[in-house]
């Protein structure tokens, strides 16, 4: 019973993974890895405008 997540909202859930990540090391982890967290919420927010760019398209396409 596998079902296949549609592209954009792979991307979209990958963002929400990795911003969260990076949201928890930033406010856990001040002073040992916070720069990571920035970085992860940096890559995360990229994710996210890809996949809405991707959901923008598809939509687009349906018309």
């Amino acid at each position: 019973m596998s079902t296949k997540m549609e592209r954009h909202k792979r991307y979209i859930f990958v963002a929400i993974i990795i911003t969260t990540l990076g949201v928890s090391f930033t406010t856990t982890l001040k002073d040992s890895h916070g720069t990571l967290g920035v970085v992860f919420i940096a890559i995360g927010g990229f994710f996210f405008i890809v996949g809405m760019s991707l959901k923008r398209k598809d939509e687009a396409k349906k018309k």
